[in-house]
C-alpha cells in the first residue's frame, strides 16, 4: 500500500507538470502514425522544426542535430528532477492538505474502477484516514527517495557537462530551389517595316523602356518554350546570416524564333548565370554578385553592376563601399576595336551630427564608352574616358514640418587622348509638411556646362542646365490622393552645339495624378505634358496613364496598365513623330503554397518614325538582325502583341 501510494503521488506530480500539445507542423497530419510522438517532443522543447514550419520527417538527421536534441532532453530531465526533488522535500515533512485530497481522489477512483459498487461513506472515510496516516508514515521513505534523486542529479550534471564540451554548432541552413517553366508567343507584324516600327515603339521610355539592341532578352520572342532552374541557400552560420540566390540552368524545349534573331542559350551543364550572395553579421552587410539596376546616385551609375557592396558602421559613422563592372564587351566608339569593360567604384560615409546628416562621397568610373563624346558634350570624340566625382552633402530636419537636403559635386574626366575637363553639379531640396493631409516639396538643381557624369540619370545626360521643380500631394479623403508637379529647366549654351544653332530650347513638364482605392481595387491615373523635351525645340509630348490592381481573393491578383502617348517634334515644322497605345495586363494565381502561375499579356499599336540603327552586328552580339535597317522611315504603322505564361514550383 505504501509503494502504491508513493507511485500515485509521483504520477500526480508528473501529470500536473505535463503540458498539453497540439499539431505543430504543416507536413505532419493528425492521422500520421508518429503524430503524437512528434508533438510530445515539441511540447517538451526537444524538437523545434524548420523555419518554414515543417518537420521534414523524410529528411536525414545529422549528428549535429542529434546532439542538439540530446542536449535539450538532458536539460528537461534536469529541470524535472529538480522540480521533483523540491516536491519530495516538501512531502518529506508530510502531505499537505491539497496533496492529501488529490491522493484520496485517486485512491477512490482506483477502487471504484476495480469494484462494481461505489464507495460507501464508511469506505470513503477509511480512505481519508489512510491518507492522513501516510502523512507521517512515509516521511523516512520520501527522504531516502530525495537522496536517490540528488545522486541522480549529480550523474545528470556530469553527462550534461560532457555534451556541452562537444561545442555543437546551432547553425540553421536551408536549401531551396525554384523551377520555372515558361512559354511565350509574340506578333510583330507582317513585314520588316511593321516589325521595326513595333520594336521602336516598345523601346520608348513609357513602354518597355529598353534598347532592343542592348537588351534583346527583354523583348518578347515570337515563339519560345523553356525552363529555368534557380537555387537558394539561406540561414545562419557561426552567427552570420546569409542568403545566396543562383540562376543556373536554362533548358529550351524548342527552337526559339525572334524578330531580331536573338536566342537564349540552352545550358545543358550546371553553369552559373547570375548569382547574389548577401551576408549580415553584426553591423556589417555584404553583397557579392549580380545587382541589377544599381543606382547609387542620380548623377552616377544607373546601370546593372556585377561586383561587391559592403555596408558597415564604425565610430558612429555609416560607410558604404562598392566595386564592380558591367560585364559587357565594349567597343571603342571611334571604331570596332574591342576594349576592356567599364569598371565602377564608390565610397560613401555618413554621420549624424548636430548640424544634421553629413555625407562625403567619392565615385570613379573607368573605360567608359557612351554618347557624351560622340554628341559633342565633351572633348575627345571617339575615345573611352575615366570619370571621378567627389561630393559633399548635408541633410537637416529643421523642424517637424521642414526637411532640407543639399549636395555639391565636383566632376572631372580624362580620356585616353589626354583630353580633360571639370565642372560642378549641385542641388537643394526642401520637403515641407503643411498638415497630415498636405505635403509639398521644392527642388533647385544645376549642372555645369562641362560637368560629365558616367551613366547618369540626370534631367538630360549631357548636363549643362538649371532646373527648378515644385510638387505636392493632397489626401482628398480616405480613398483618394491627388498629386502633381511642375518642372522648368533652362538649357545651357552647350545645347546649341549638341542640337545645332537655333534648335535648342528650354524644357517644361507638368504632371497631375490621382491615386484611388475602391474595395479590393487599387487605381491610379495621371496626365503629363512636356515642351522642349530633350532641350530640343518643338519637341512636345502628351502622356495619359491609367492602371489598376485587383485582389480577387487571397490566392489571386490581377491588374492592367494603359499608356497613351503622342510625340510631336520638328525644328521648323511641327509634325507627328510618334504616337501609340501600350496596354499590359497580368493574372497571378497561387495554386499551392509552393506553386504559382503567372500570365502576362502585352499589346501595342501606333505610328513612328525611325532612322538607320548604327549598330555593329558581329559574332559576339546578342542581336544578329535588325529589320528594315537600310532606310530612314516616316509614319510607319505597327501593331504587336505578346503572351507569356509561367509556372513556378518552389522546393
Amino acid at each position: 500500500m505504501k509503494k502504491l501510494t508513493i507511485t500515485i503521488a509521483l504520477l500526480l506530480v508528473v501529470a500536473l507538470a505535463m503540458p498539453a500539445f497540439a499539431q505543430s507542423f504543416s507536413d505532419v497530419p493528425s492521422e500520421h502514425w508518429a503524430y503524437d510522438a512528434i508533438n510530445k517532443l515539441v511540447a517538451a522543447g526537444i524538437v523545434e522544426g524548420y523555419p518554414d514550419g515543417e518537420y521534414k520527417g523524410q529528411q536525414s538527421m545529422t549528428r549535429y542535430e542529434m546532439a542538439v536534441m540530446v542536449s535539450r532532453a538532458l536539460d528537461n530531465i534536469v529541470a524535472e528532477q529538480e522540480a521533483l526533488a523540491n516536491e519530495v522535500d516538501e512531502m518529506g515533512e508530510g502531505l499537505t492538505t491539497g496533496q492529501a485530497e488529490d491522493v484520496t481522489a485517486i485512491v477512490k477512483s482506483l477502487m471504484e474502477k476495480n469494484s462494481q459498487d461505489e464507495l460507501s461513506d464508511a469506505q470513503a472515510e477509511e480512505v481519508a484516514d489512510i491518507v492522513d496516516a501516510l502523512t507521517f508514515e512515509l516521511s523516512a521513505e520520501l527522504k531516502v527517495l530525495g537522496a536517490d534523486i540528488d545522486a541522480l542529479g549529480k550523474d545528470m550534471d556530469e553527462l550534461e557537462a560532457k555534451v556541452d564540451a562537444m561545442d555543437v554548432p546551432e547553425d540553421n541552413i536551408e536549401f531551396g530551389m525554384d523551377i520555372v517553366t515558361k512559354a511565350e508567343v509574340a506578333y510583330y507584324g507582317e513585314d520588316e517595316m511593321e516589325e521595326r516600327a513595333v520594336l521602336e515603339l516598345l523601346q520608348d521610355e513609357d513602354a518597355i523602356d529598353e534598347d532592343f539592341t542592348d537588351d534583346p532578352d527583354l523583348f518578347p520572342a515570337q515563339e519560345r518554350f523553356w525552363q529555368e532552374y534557380n537555387f537558394n541557400i539561406a540561414g545562419e552560420l557561426s552567427g552570420a546570416e546569409f542568403n545566396l540566390d543562383v540562376d543556373t540552368i536554362t533548358n529550351l524545349f524548342m527552337d526559339e524564333r525572334s524578330v531580331i534573331d536573338y536566342t537564349e542559350n540552352d545550358d545543358s551543364e550546371f553553369m552559373m548565370d547570375t548569382a547574389l550572395l548577401e551576408v549580415a553579421f553584426g553591423d556589417t552587410n555584404v553583397k557579392i554578385g549580380d545587382m541589377p539596376d544599381y543606382y547609387p546616385e542620380t548623377y552616377f551609375l544607373d546601370e546593372d553592376l556585377e561586383g561587391i557592396e559592403v555596408n558597415t558602421t564604425m565610430y558612429n559613422t555609416s560607410f558604404k563601399a562598392f566595386a564592380g563592372g558591367n560585364d559587357e564587351d565594349n567597343l571603342d566608339n571611334s571604331g570596332d576595336d574591342e576594349m576592356a569593360d567599364e569598371k565602377y567604384f564608390g565610397l560613401v560615409a555618413e554621420k549624424d551630427t548636430e548640424l544634421g546628416i553629413l555625407s562625403a562621397k567619392v565615385y570613379h568610373a573607368r573605360s567608359v564608352v557612351d554618347d557624351l563624346a560622340s554628341d559633342g558634350n565633351r572633348k575627345g570624340n571617339g575615345t573611352p574616358y575615366d570619370n571621378t566625382l567627389v561630393a559633399f552633402g548635408l541633410e537637416n530636419q529643421i523642424s517637424d514640418s521642414l526637411n532640407l537636403d543639399g549636395e555639391v559635386v565636383y566632376g572631372q574626366y580624362e580620356d585616353e587622348a589626354e583630353n580633360d575637363d571639370d565642372d560642378f553639379f549641385a542641388n537643394v531640396k526642401a520637403d515641407y509638411t503643411v498638415n497630415d493631409l498636405f505635403n509639398t516639396y521644392a527642388l533647385v538643381e544645376y549642372a555645369g556646362e562641362d560637368f560629365v557624369a558616367a551613366r547618369n540619370d540626370l534631367e538630360e545626360s549631357f548636363g549643362d542646365y538649371t532646373k527648378a521643380e515644385i510638387g505636392a500631394d493632397y489626401q482628398l479623403n480616405e480613398n483618394n490622393n491627388i498629386n502633381g508637379f511642375v518642372m522648368v529647366a533652362e538649357a545651357g549654351d552647350n545645347w546649341e552645339v549638341i542640337k545645332g544653332s537655333g534648335n535648342s530650347d528650354d524644357k517644361m513638364v507638368v504632371n497631375i495624378g490621382l491615386d484611388n482605392t475602391y474595395g479590393q481595387f487599387t487605381n491610379r491615373a495621371f496626365v503629363e505634358y512636356a515642351d522642349g523635351d530633350g532641350f530640343e525645340k518643338n519637341n512636345e509630348y502628351t502622356l495619359l496613364g491609367l492602371g489598376t490592381d485587383y485582389k480577387y481573393n487571397e490566392t489571386m491578383t490581377m491588374g492592367a496598365n494603359l499608356n497613351y502617348k503622342t510625340i510631336e517634334k520638328g525644328y521648323n515644322n511641327q509634325e507627328d513623330f510618334r504616337d501609340f497605345v501600350y496596354l499590359t495586363g497580368y493574372v497571378d494565381k497561387q495554386l499551392r503554397e509552393n506553386i504559382s502561375w503567372l500570365t502576362e499579356a502585352m499589346y501595342i499599336d501606333g505610328t513612328t518614325d525611325y532612322v538607320i540603327e548604327n549598330y555593329t552586328i558581329d559574332d559576339d552580339s546578342d542581336v544578329q538582325f535588325i529589320p528594315d535597317n537600310n532606310n530612314d522611315r516616316d509614319d510607319v504603322d505597327g501593331t504587336g502583341y505578346a503572351l507569356t505564361t509561367s509556372l513556378s514550383i518552389s522546393f
